[in-house]
């Protein structure tokens, strides 16, 4: 549930100009933003010693606004995710494009049908072994053997490789 707590509320500048205004570091308290878009978007003369002090005073609000503004697309993010309405239409159609790709990477990851013959013949492979093997890990971790000479086995295709080549498996 949302609360209405004016009419300024819904604009992310206005949310960022009065946590700026908390922090001292604007002067104004004009209900516009011109004063921050200054900030962030003009540039200062460096000549003279106001001209140093609005620049340092403007690169700071930059770093500010950018930070605020990660920290409201990592807040829109998870609200998309737990399909929280959010306060503001900008917000809420940024977290509707959010879910609707969360939901196209869903239903592309669920359209992929390997069925476990296709995915075992890519990565396994059957060999003969003309000598014992004892037991061993394979490239997935999982434990394999002993095997007995002459035994065919489907083992994964790394390791087949590695018995081929040292004469302890054949094709």
């Amino acid at each position: 549930m949302r609360l209405n707590m004016g009419k300024y509320n819904d604009d992310p500048l206005n949310i960022f100009r009065k946590e700026y205004l908390k922090n001292g570091t604007l002067g104004s308290n004009g209900e516009d933003n011109k004063d921050i878009i200054d900030l962030l978007s003009q540039t200062f003369d460096e000549g003279s010693l106001e001209g140093k002090i609005k620049k340092a005073k403007s690169e700071y609000t930059k770093v500010q606004f950018e930070n605020f503004c990660k920290k409201r697309f990592r807040s829109i993010v998870d609200k998309s995710i737990e399909n929280v309405e959010l306060g503001n239409e900008l917000e809420n159609r940024i977290s509707k494009a959010l879910q609707d790709l969360l939901n196209e990477y869903r239903n592309n990851i669920l359209s992929v049908n390997i069925s476990p013959n296709e995915r075992r013949e890519k990565v396994f492979k059957e060999v003969k072994l003309s000598q014992d093997v004892p037991e061993f890990i394979g490239e997935d971790m999982r434990s394999y053997g002993p095997y007995k000479k002459g035994e065919i086995i489907s083992i994964p295709l790394r390791n087949a490789e590695i018995l081929i080549r040292e004469k302890v498996a054949e094709r």
